[in-house]
């Protein structure tokens, strides 16, 4: 169940971290001043956060799926 969990966090949160700040940062940088973090800080803290958010909720998920098989 944790092993599942951590493999199906470490996708989602690569996607998060891409989208959230890889793109927008390459394909709007003139949006981007500099009073925003560096982007390599700012790539390591959403991968970082993202992670551990994912893992939590699909684990929550599996405890779920696991404990309304038992209930049938």
């Amino acid at each position: 169940m944790v092993k599942k969990a951590l493999k199906s966090a470490l996708g989602v949160s690569i996607g998060v971290t891409i989208g959230g700040i890889v793109l927008p940062r390459i394909l709007f940088s003139e949006r981007y001043n500099d009073t925003y973090p560096p982007m390599l800080e700012q790539t390591l803290l959403y991968f970082v956060i993202s992670y551990v958010i994912c893992f939590l909720v699909s684990l929550l998920i599996e405890w779920i799926r696991i404990k309304m098989k038992n209930e049938i």
